[in-house]
């Protein structure tokens, strides 16, 4: 029984092996909406972030991280407040801070369709300081930017 089953597994992996395992590196047009391709964008933060994002049901997001920044597009999900909205720039912020603490700052785009809604900046160092509790809530309050666009 043992070696009916290692040489069933043993064919299967020598079939992928020689079929190509699907590994068509041209197929990637689900990820290449996600995270931006542009030269100097961190891939693998980027992809990380958006992860962190999708795993809270934020998933049609775009993720772009450079040195400079992390920009984050995202379209607005079924909020019941505006405490909702407040608690989820949260949650970017801090996902983008852990992930990219190398960056100057993070820049929150967020659309309802094609149409922007808000964009919120804040420096990198803040929301850290914040996380750290270095900063109480309504200091890092004072730090953070949210312009209206509509």
């Amino acid at each position: 029984m043992k070696k009916r089953t290692i040489a069933i597994i043993g064919i299967v992996l020598l079939f992928l092996m020689f079929s190509g395992g699907g590994d068509d590196s041209s197929s990637n047009d689900k990820w290449d909406s996600m995270v931006s391709d542009s030269y100097g964008v961190d891939r693998a933060a980027s992809m990380s972030i958006y992860e962190s994002l999708a795993f809270q049901g934020i998933d049609d997001a775009t993720v772009e991280v450079t040195e400079e920044q992390v920009l984050v597009k995202y379209g607005q999900p079924p909020v019941r407040s505006d405490a909702d909205a407040l608690l989820i720039w949260l949650y970017i912020m801090g996902a983008a801070a852990e992930t990219a603490p190398y960056t100057d700052k993070i820049i929150i785009e967020m659309y309802d369709g094609t149409e922007e809604l808000y964009e919120v900046t804040v420096q990198t160092s803040d929301i850290q300081d914040y996380l750290d509790s270095y900063t109480t809530l309504d200091e890092f309050k004072t730090k953070v930017s949210v312009r209206a666009v509509m």
